[in-house]
């Protein structure tokens, strides 16, 4: 039986977090028809959003009370209305698996794609819809041509398919790779920056980098690196599996020549897709990975001739149409207030009332992002993170250390719960 912890209301400093925020509000919510489609959406036309918004917008995920979902960071719940389209398209494919009702689904994916190119300011001949983010890297990392000479630099935080699976191609191509370490405790962006550009050589082909590390927080300064890669002619790929659906994203303003995502991560979308974003004019650079039936030589768009990838699920890429109209509903820098004011809301009560307790996360905004990870004093982090889920149903993740990754289905409330059940792990 889960231990009851009583919560404690700190108001003072949630009033500082929503400053700004109106006191109360008619909000509109999603309900049902008897067509089986929605009618009031969550889009307002204010950015004044009370903590009684954000209850509603948690409304519309299926968590039940008792539980508190703080990893976004790995995998995220879909609202019902993403949930309710992936069921819709399934059933349609079990009932008629013909050619001919199968086709809707290639106006569906379109319509998808234009969509995802708006969300990330990019065109929609760019965007390809993939399983995940892994296989949105190893697309690239196997379809570029290398020679010998050249060289491509990773930052020691990147997730392993943009890390060892550059390796393993260099293994077996001679190409080398240059793993480069961060400051241990940033301060800037000119300090991550500084890594960056001291590591370039006459070599450097490419750099891959993580927007946002999953093993510590820490938030790239993606444009200024593209800038400085763009001047030397070094080609720049972004793992965005943590910023994609958080932070306000435009590829073109960014500036990179190849980004991924997963959209079940941040995004809140159908599980097992993602994305693939190639600039235009590298779109011939990159060789398909996998050809399957139908694919064409003179196919032009990212998606036709990257993500021909055989049989998939068509109804849960058909489901990505709902999930980015319910990200613009709610608004993309909405969201990134509002996942920022958790994340502030966590660092400064883990500081204050964890005594001893140690940040891997940095605690400046501007080179962080939506996840906290810290270490408790004496404390193993697996112990924590097997008895925050166990004896109060938090779902958090283990990785370099405890991680929480807060998301807009988190109330302010399941934040004081969480600072709460850690204190008295700490024994405080």
């Amino acid at each position: 039986m889960k231990k009851q912890i009583p919560l404690k209301t700190r108001r003072k400093f949630i009033g500082h977090a929503l400053v700004g925020m109106a006191s109360s509000m008619a909000i509109p919510s999603y309900s049902r028809t008897s067509d089986g489609n929605y009618g009031k959406s969550l889009k307002i036309n204010t950015e004044a959003l009370d903590e009684h918004y954000w209850e509603m917008v948690k409304s519309q995920f299926s968590i039940p009370k008792g539980k508190i979902m703080v990893n976004a960071a790995n995998l995220c719940p879909s609202p019902f209305v993403v949930t309710d389209a992936v069921i819709r398209h399934t059933r349609s494919l079990e009932k008629d698996v013909s050619f001919q009702n199968r086709d809707k689904f290639s106006d569906i994916r379109t319509e998808a794609l234009k969509l995802m190119g708006e969300y990330l300011g990019a065109e929609a001949s760019e965007i390809g819809i993939t399983r995940n983010t892994s296989e949105g890297n190893n697309i690239i990392v196997n379809g570029l041509d290398f020679e010998k000479s050249d060289e491509v630099i990773v930052w020691n935080q990147n997730h392993p398919t943009n890390h060892v699976a550059w390796q393993q191609r260099a293994k077996r191509e001679g190409f080398s790779v240059k793993i480069i370490k961060m400051p241990e405790n940033p301060k800037s962006k000119s300090d991550l920056l500084d890594a960056i550009k001291d590591s370039i050589s006459d070599k450097t082909r490419l750099i891959a980098f993580s927007h946002i590390s999953n093993v510590s927080g820490i938030a790239m300064p993606a444009a200024e690196i593209c800038e400085l890669a763009k001047s030397k002619g070094i080609l720049t790929l972004i793992d965005g599996a943590q910023s994609f659906g958080i932070e306000k994203v435009n590829l073109k303003q960014i500036g990179c020549d190849f980004y991924t995502g997963s959209a079940h991560k941040w995004l809140m979308g159908p599980k097992e897709t993602g994305i693939i974003f190639v600039r235009g004019e590298r779109i011939d650079e990159v060789w398909p990975s996998v050809i399957s039936a139908g694919w064409k030589e003179d196919w032009k768009t990212v998606d036709e001739k990257l993500c021909v990838l055989g049989q998939r699920n068509p109804a849960a890429a058909s489901a990505l149409v709902e999930t980015i109209n319910f990200h613009n509903d709610i608004g993309n820098i909405n969201i990134q207030k509002r996942v920022r004011a958790l994340t502030n809301f966590l660092k400064e009560q883990i500081q204050d009332r964890i005594p001893g307790s140690s940040f891997v996360t940095p605690k400046q905004e501007e080179i962080s992002g939506g996840i906290v990870i810290f270490k408790m004093k004496d404390r193993d982090s697996i112990h924590i993170f097997q008895k925050l889920y166990e004896n109060y149903g938090i779902a958090s993740a283990p990785s370099g250390g405890i991680r929480f990754s807060p998301n807009i289905y988190n109330t302010m409330a399941d934040m004081e719960m969480v600072v709460d059940v850690l204190s008295e792990l700490n024994g405080g």
